[in-house]
């Protein structure tokens, strides 16, 4: 038996989508696993024949006893993830659909995708979630698939060292202002350092720096100040059903978060003592004003206790193991 994990490639360096499959896949080969590279392309380019032929060259190494871990969405389009879900079950294999992203839930325009991306969901063997609740509503949506994971956290594996971390009413923010709009209207007496690629006009209290190589932000970031997960209003719902891949930084750099009640992630959070769960961000920028030195030291000491397993990338390890026995055996995990 061998294990395989799909792997996205071509889009932009800076792509959340592709830094988190690349992730999970480099820790993969570490385990041993073998890569299917998945190219982002357009691939109404390609006729029928055409594409089953691209197809066939990703999954030509497969053999009947195998594992195969598909990290979805492909953002080939969902037709592209059918495809390719159907040249995987043309051998006698083991599936484990990993879903980073629900494309129906996250945009309303797609919700029609929906019975189609349930049905090939149903052709796995397992399915890995961000969380039990997303997991909950693909269940009232139709999923049948009885094993299941959670993910639960992303990791951020990194070398980058933690410099000392100091009290400072400074929110740290990577995020493009376009797809989280309130910084623009930011008008909160605490500093942003938004991380951004875009020149666009911003309030006072929140200074644009240009995009910074991941072991520059997370050794910058550990000087001090809050990392925020948060999102639009129209967003929020999504926000209960996903991980946040920025959490995952927040947490590597070593400082304290500051997130919205009911992310998913706001049970590992609160366990671990890691930053601050609110309502608001009136409430946030109260907290932050009102804390102590102290205070925030206790912050840093729980969050730099805790944040070996995601710059070692524990989390994924533990998943990506786990899949691969509640693929193959019956009674165990999953």
């Amino acid at each position: 038996m061998r294990v395989y994990i799909t792997n996205l490639n071509g889009q932009a360096a800076s792509s959340t989508a592709q830094l988190g499959q690349n992730m999970v896949t480099d820790i993969a080969i570490d385990l041993g696993y073998r890569e299917l590279g998945v190219y982002a392309y357009n691939m109404e380019a390609d006729s029928p024949s055409e594409l089953s032929k691209r197809l066939d060259g990703i999954v030509a190494g497969l053999r009947h006893g195998d594992v195969v871990i598909f990290q979805t969405p492909t953002w080939n389009t969902t037709n592209f993830d059918e495809r390719l879900m159907a040249k995987l079950k043309a051998y006698q294999i083991k599936i484990v659909i990993f879903i980073h992203d629900v494309v129906p839930l996250m945009f309303a325009g797609n919700y029609y995708l929906m019975d189609r991306t349930i049905a090939y969901y149903n052709l796995a063997d397992v399915i890995v979630a961000p969380s039990q609740k997303m997991i909950d509503v693909l269940r009232e949506h139709g999923l049948t698939v009885k094993k299941t994971l959670v993910q639960g956290m992303w990791d951020h594996p990194t070398n980058a060292p933690q410099l000392p971390a100091y009290y400072k009413p400074l929110i740290h923010f990577p995020g493009s202002p376009e797809r989280f709009s309130f910084m623009k209207s930011w008008n909160y007496p605490v500093q942003v350092h938004l991380y951004c690629r875009q020149e666009v006009e911003l309030p006072t209290m929140v200074k644009r720096l240009p995009y910074r190589p991941d072991e520059q932000l997370l050794l910058e970031m550990s000087q001090g100040g809050f990392g925020l997960v948060w999102m639009d209003d129209h967003d929020k719902g999504y926000q209960t059903l996903y991980c946040p891949y920025k959490l995952g930084a927040f947490v590597a750099a070593g400082i304290p978060v500051i997130v919205q009640r009911g992310i998913a992630n706001q049970e590992i959070i609160e366990a671990n003592g890691l930053g601050l769960v609110v309502d608001s961000l009136d409430e946030a920028v109260e907290k932050i004003q009102a804390m102590t030195p102290a205070d925030y030291q206790g912050f840093v000491a729980r969050v730099r206790a805790f944040n070996p397993l995601v710059r070692q990338g524990y989390f994924t390890k533990k998943l990506l193991v786990n899949a691969v026995f509640s693929a193959i055996c019956d009674g165990g995990e999953g």
